[in-house]
């Protein structure tokens, strides 16, 4: 009988293929999701990581340092001894951690329900979300380096203090309740990533359920409070003592396509002069502002992250914006006005924000996400803006600066562990901390009820809740790519027959090439009127520059805002007859936007007899008298005519007409006519 002939099997590096894929499969899986998810670097790190920790398992260097790789042999822990003697000693003041512990069991049970509720109306967002503004995965790895607005090492310091601060905290009131801690213990994956103290698992399971409920709740409890006091020292000892390095306003935002950003301004930069005018605070800004006008090119100076730089910028119509972007707020003396398009705010404001949070909801709000607004760690061009005052003014700036940073994160990250720790989903904090609450519900409400059954409740409970909160926070990242909002067009079109005319003119609109599924057409002519539907017509009795305002709406009541400059000059006539020693005014109002005033007299005297009658003409601009001239007239008309385009023509303007002797009748006849302009 032939022999039989050995079955070769391919390898790599000696293991069979099937069998290698077999022991690292979930690593194999890990890794083609992150490359599919383009996280290249990542998945670098990630191969490098677990092929040199389980080299080193294999070669037995890590069993020689009390560690071992768990959770799927990617993650490291290391157990040590360390640490149970200051457990000890902190532990004897039972009472006091006994007390502690109650406050922190019912202040769990209060976050627990507020974080499972804001869970539950988040998921209500995704139907609202559009799907290109999902939320990143990235987004929800709480860790430094990975997750993009954790800092690295601010990270992993304030990382490293929570943990130790929530694990050192089990340990204390473990013992409180006699429980022996076996031992204390870090997990990491690249950088530590969780501590952990080990209680005996058996006297766990024999301790009174609110015993046990304390034990949990000290870990998010212990971060709450040191969440509290940081929070206190980066805001009421390090923030508080920030005052302006200079005088200026701080330009908070800056509209695109305005004069502001075309000439390179940027938010942050400390405004200090405008026009040449010394800026102290938001309100010089805004009378400066309010000197201007459309299309005039100012200087502006600013302070950008310490460094004096100058721009010109030409200004906008401030009227025009509000009327495209806030036509509700619109006011008719914006229009004309010069407009920079920058949003500014006093610096003293913004510190006085960070210094008291707690001062107004919103507040609070813009404090715990500075992170999201690039505002943590203090970039450069916020710490260009303030200097440390008082007493902590003796601490070298960079020095200052370090430490409000790592105070911030210290908070911002315990806050974050425990919010998280009181969700109630084993095996987090909470869960165990719901289910001991549940059981003891039980036994007060079904003390007939087995403890089999209780524990068959209990478990299914908590299982039930513990994949809801799961699916609750996965479908932040997943709902809105699900079921989030699609692109919707609304694009709100004029189509003016003219946009330049004569007052009493009839214009017509057309809103029919407009983008978008609209129901209504709501029109505002600028002048008190408005009107409805998709075709209209208008005429104006004045002159001026006037904008149209189309605001279209979809069934959803979604809305696109139009607007169309529609420019009318405007033409007036009129006569009349003074008496000898007499007067007459005729009187008129230019709006803003003039482009020109000319008025055309015609005087004509009563007497027979040449150069008799003896008259004067006065015309009073805004400014002031800009024409006045006597003449003397006979039975010829006497030509007048005055014209402008230069200083002050807004405003109401008045032409007397004067008999300078009792015996000197004449009539008049007069033609206004007003250009204004055209920026169609």
């Amino acid at each position: 009988m032939a022999e039989e002939e050995e079955k070769i099997e391919p390898t790599i590096t000696g293991m069979p293929i099937e069998t290698l894929f077999r022991r690292h499969s979930q690593f194999l899986l890990v890794l083609a999701f992150c490359f599919f998810l383009g996280w290249y670097t990542f998945a670098l790190f990630l191969i490098a990581w677990i092929t040199g920790a389980r080299w080193a398992d294999n070669e037995g260097y890590l069993e020689k340092y009390n560690m071992e790789l768990v959770w799927g042999r990617s993650f490291l822990m290391w157990r040590t001894d360390w640490g149970k003697d200051f457990i000890e000693k902190v532990s004897q003041k039972t009472v006091f951690w006994q007390r502690v512990g109650d406050v922190w069991v019912v202040t769990v049970f209060l976050i627990m329900i507020f974080m499972f509720l804001l869970l539950l109306w988040q998921a209500t967002l995704a139907w609202q979300i559009p799907k290109s503004a999902s939320v990143s995965p990235k987004m929800m790895i709480g860790l430094p380096g990975l997750n993009p607005v954790i800092p690295l090492w601010y990270g992993i310091l304030a990382l490293v203090i929570a943990m130790v601060v929530h694990e050192f905290s089990h340990g204390i009131l473990s013992r409180v309740a006699n429980v022996k801690v076996k031992a204390l213990g870090l997990l990491m994956f690249f950088f530590p990533v969780g501590a952990f103290v080990e209680p005996d698992e058996e006297e766990m399971k024999s301790m009174k359920k609110w015993e046990r409920m304390r034990l949990y709740a000290a870990g998010p409890g212990s971060n709450m409070v040191i969440a509290i006091i940081f929070s206190f020292l980066f805001s009421s000892v390090m923030v508080a003592s920030l005052e302006p390095s200079s005088d200026g306003v701080l330009s908070a935002s800056v509209v695109l396509d305005y004069g502001g950003e075309e000439a390179g301004l940027e938010p942050w930069m400390l405004i200090t002069e405008v026009n040449d005018q010394t800026i102290s605070n938001s309100e010089d800004f805004t009378n400066v502002m309010n000197e201007t006008y459309a299309g005039q090119v100012i200087n502006v100076s600013v302070l950008n992250k310490g460094t004096p730089e100058t721009y010109q910028v030409t200004l906008s119509d401030k009227g025009s914006y509000f009327l495209k972007y806030y036509p509700n707020n619109y006011e008719t003396w914006m229009s004309g006005k010069g407009f920079m398009g920058i949003a500014v705010v006093n610096p003293e404001v913004v510190a006085d924000s960070l210094a008291n949070p707690g001062s107004s909801a919103g507040g609070m709000l813009q404090y715990i996400t500075l992170p999201f607004q690039k505002l943590q760690p203090f970039p450069e061009h916020f710490t260009a803006l303030f200097a440390p005052t008082g007493i902590v003014g003796i601490i070298p700036d960079s020095v200052f600066w370090i430490l409000a940073n790592s105070f911030y994160w210290i908070f911002w990250l315990n806050l974050m562990v425990g919010l998280t720790n009181a969700l109630p989903a084993v095996p987090l904090d909470g869960g165990f901390i719901f289910a001991d609450g549940v059981t003891g519900m039980l036994d007060k409400v079904r003390s007939s009820m087995t403890a089999e059954r209780k524990e068959e409740i209990v478990d299914r409970l908590v299982s039930l809740l513990a994949i809801t909160v799961l699916f609750l926070i996965v479908w932040q990242i997943v709902g809105p790519r699900i079921v989030g909002t699609e692109p919707v067009t609304l694009n709100a079109d004029i189509n003016a027959s003219i946009t330049k005319g004569w007052s009493d003119e009839v214009f017509e609109f057309d809103a029919s090439n407009s983008e978008g599924a609209f129901v209504s057409y709501e029109w505002d002519f600028g002048d008190g009127n408005t009107a409805t539907g998709e075709k209209v017509q208008h005429n104006w009795s004045q002159g001026g520059l006037y904008f149209v305002v189309l605001t279209a709406k979809d069934a959803e009541n979604r809305q696109s805002v139009a607007f169309q400059e529609i420019s009318i000059d405007h033409e007036e006539s009129g006569d009349g007859d003074v008496g000898g020693g007499g007067d007459e005014t005729v009187e008129s109002s230019v709006n803003p936007y003039v482009e020109s005033v000319n008025i055309y007299i015609n005087l004509t005297g009563e007497s027979a007899l040449p150069l008799q009658e003896d008259v004067t003409v006065t015309i009073t601009s805004p400014s002031g008298v800009v024409f006045e001239e006597d003449y003397l007239l006979g039975a010829q008309p006497q030509y007048v005519e005055y014209k402008t385009s230069e200083g002050e023509m807004i405003g109401d303007w008045e032409v007397t007409f004067e008999s300078n002797d009792p015996t000197s009748d004449f009539s008049y006849t007069y033609n206004w006519v007003t250009y204004f302009q055209d920026n169609s």
